[in-house]
């Protein structure tokens, strides 16, 4: 799989992603009885077990046949949050887990990223109290970087929200992130409704308004892809995708949804792909922007910055879309905006590689050949095998 983490972002594979929500006083006792006292982190995070861990992590994370998911108090805490240890193991070696998640100790949150420290903390009263933070992303993204307090999504008194702006060369993008009040801590990234299951609460954050689609509108599973047409990865496992489907047409019945998410710092031309994409399913909708998709497949070894410029103009030419229409909204910035947009929903997914597929909500880190058909073996009983050693 192709991770995030490329020369501009080796540091940051594991960049965090977390909060906290300060538990609530129980309410007091209708009847006499003694004042209860304030309690402690540790009894607070009692009332979250080990069980409850368990149960989430194995709907949270990426599927993998014959899953066993254990969980364990660990000894690591963020400021009002427990770490717990999860295990996973199921059929493929590669899909094994073995790492600390954080849950808020009100139950309410759930964490699966890393936390970074200030070099000194200083009370954040303002957005300029966050160059820090500035500092440490532009040294991993070597681009412009912007740090806002966001109080929108504040969480309680212990954790302001913050928006960073990384310029992308394209416009602007936004990682969601948290800093608590006194600046010593930064989390980056979203956080999760522990009370929900995370497979629901990850088809809510994800908007298919746009419909650029393939498959019957009616189709009762949702297949919803990330991916970058630079990416070889996102290449060979689209590719697949597309066999396996041809294969099983008549069995297999999915709405299949295509995501922009171009690592901008790494790819020279994939930002430039996707708005020619853009562009062509704004003009003459899902058919040629597809086909347009695997042209690009097609010659992506060789493909150049100013070969997408002309590949662009040919397929939209052959799909009736005269030059200055097109041209018009090739890398305009309406067209970047939703690029944009879609790479910033990915963020707020957790997505980190590509490609990422969400069917139905549950995660599909494609790397195992057959884990896509074995989850759709879940659905799709009858769904038979095609050869993954043709790429």
């Amino acid at each position: 799989m192709k991770p995030l983490k490329t020369r501009a972002t080796r540091r940051s594979a594991g960049l965090l992603a977390a909060a906290l929500f300060t538990a609530a006083l129980a309410p007091a006792a209708q009847t006499a009885q003694k004042k209860p006292q304030p309690r402690t982190p540790s009894s607070i995070s009692a009332t979250v077990t080990a069980a409850d861990v368990q149960a989430y992590a194995a709907k949270f994370l990426p599927f993998d046949p014959e899953s066993r998911v254990t969980a364990e108090r660990a000894t690591d805490r963020l400021p009002g949050m427990q770490g717990w240890k999860v295990h996973r193991k199921g059929r493929y070696e590669k899909l094994n887990v073995d790492r600390v998640y954080f849950v808020s100790d009100d139950g309410r949150w759930f964490f699966a990223g890393d936390s970074t420290s200030a070099p000194a903390g200083r009370n954040v009263r303002s957005s300029g109290d966050l160059s820090w933070v500035e500092e440490k992303f532009g040294a991993i993204f070597r681009t412009n970087i912007r740090a806002q307090l966001d109080p929108t999504h504040d969480v309680g008194s212990s954790w302001k929200g913050v928006a960073v702006s990384l310029e992308t060369g394209y416009g602007p993008v936004r990682m969601p992130g948290y800093v608590s009040p006194d600046g010593k801590t930064y989390l980056q990234g979203p956080l999760w409704d522990f009370r929900v299951d995370p497979r629901e609460e990850r088809r809510r954050r994800i908007d298919l308004t746009l419909n650029r689609a393939t498959g019957r509108p009616d189709a009762p599973v949702t297949v919803v892809e990330f991916a970058d047409m630079e990416c070889g990865y996102c290449k060979m496992r689209g590719l697949q995708l597309d066999r396996l489907l041809e294969a099983n047409a008549g069995i297999v019945n999915v709405r299949r949804h295509y995501k922009f998410f171009p690592l901008w710092f790494g790819h020279v031309w994939a930002m430039k792909a996707a708005s020619a994409a853009d562009c062509l399913f704004q003009s003459v909708g899902a058919a040629p922007m597809f086909k347009f998709k695997e042209a690009v497949y097609s010659r992506q070894e060789s493909m150049t910055v100013s070969g997408i410029d002309e590949l662009a103009l040919t397929t939209a030419e052959a799909d009736g879309v005269s030059s200055s229409d097109f041209l018009s909204c090739y890398l305009r910035d309406a067209s970047f905006g939703r690029i944009r947009k879609e790479i910033e929903e990915g963020y707020r997914l957790g997505v980190n590689s590509t490609p990422t597929y969400f069917i139905d909500g549950v995660e599909i880190t494609w790397l195992e050949d057959k884990v896509m058909e074995d989850f759709l073996r879940t659905l799709f009983p009858k769904i038979k095998t095609v050869n993954y050693a043709q790429r």
